[in-house]
């Protein structure tokens, strides 16, 4: 990416499920992930724009105002959604269901020409059914992530192909450029803190400050994130486990500049009433760049 602006970014958070019908719990813990989206994505160059609490139909009409505007100074488009699912969508506050192929209709190939050949990034924090991941015993070779206790986020034609013909204009499929990573496979459970946030975001954030400024592209860090969330476990629950997954149809690999100066740390990282130290988190940045490991 090298273009002036690296793009929009939208969070759709939701949390108040009060109202909704079918009667969803509210998603506590989703404000810890909606601050570090924000920190992490600002950093990366994004225009972050939130969307909190929002119905059915303002995702829709969120994503087709953001899909309407002028992206040809952008090298890419971001949205993350925060919310209860089912395979295959999320809920609004509403408890009406938005299909994610719906979602990303609006910035395909065909609705927003300013986006073509051009990533489409869509980080889905949702569950996709109600099964839940079970642990199986594999050969250890790293320590395994600390327990955390946690909650789920689901609800209680044809022709002769031709080829070596040049072409005058290039054309890509509608579909391409597309890379939806979810929380969870289908039908299984995503997990939640209710006082660290969710399990993927969490890790996905931690990934990206982690990674970028060691040059890795982004479905490496994924699967760093795979690894990542696929050790971790809930206490209440010791064979329970969650295994993100992404799906692309990106024809090429995805590298974020390496921001000139360190993510701003979180307010949930330092204890109440300390001040933070510049010199420390600049060391601790050249550190990560040079993938070395302060004790």
């Amino acid at each position: 990416m090298s273009g002036p602006q690296r793009g929009y970014c939208l969070i759709v958070n939701n949390f108040d499920f009060s109202r909704s019908s079918p009667k969803l719990s509210n998603r506590t813990g989703t404000e810890v992930d909606e601050e570090s989206l924000r920190c992490v994505f600002t950093w990366l160059g994004f225009q972050v724009e939130v969307v909190q609490d929002a119905t059915s139909a303002k995702m829709l009409s969120s994503m087709e105002e953001l899909a309407s505007r002028d992206h040809r100074r952008m090298d890419c488009f971001a949205c993350v959604v925060l919310s209860h699912g089912l395979e295959g969508g999320v809920y609004g506050v509403d408890g009406g269901v938005v299909r994610l192929e719906k979602l990303k209709r609006y910035v395909d190939g065909e609705q927003c020409s300013s986006l073509r050949g051009k990533p489409k990034l869509f980080f889905i924090q949702a569950c996709q059914g109600n099964k839940e991941e079970q642990a199986v015993p594999v050969p250890a070779d790293g320590p395994v992530n600390p327990e955390v206790p946690a909650q789920t986020d689901g609800p209680s034609s044809s022709g002769d192909i031709r080829s070596d013909v040049a072409s005058a204009i290039v054309s890509i499929p509608i579909s391409a450029d597309f890379l939806t990573a979810m929380a969870t496979t289908p039908s299984c459970v995503s997990l939640r803190d209710r006082k660290k946030g969710t399990w993927f975001i969490q890790s996905l954030c931690e990934k990206l400050k982690l990674l970028v400024p060691r040059n890795r592209d982004l479905l490496s860090i994924l699967t760093e994130v795979n690894n990542d969330v696929s050790q971790m476990s809930d206490p209440n629950s010791s064979n329970m486990r969650q295994m993100p997954q992404p799906i692309h149809t990106l024809r090429m690999s995805v590298f974020f500049p390496v921001p000139e100066k360190p993510p701003r740390s979180l307010p949930t990282s330092s204890s109440p009433g300390s001040v933070p130290n510049p010199i420390g988190q600049l060391v601790h940045y050249i550190a990560q760049y040079l993938g070395c490991s302060i004790l």
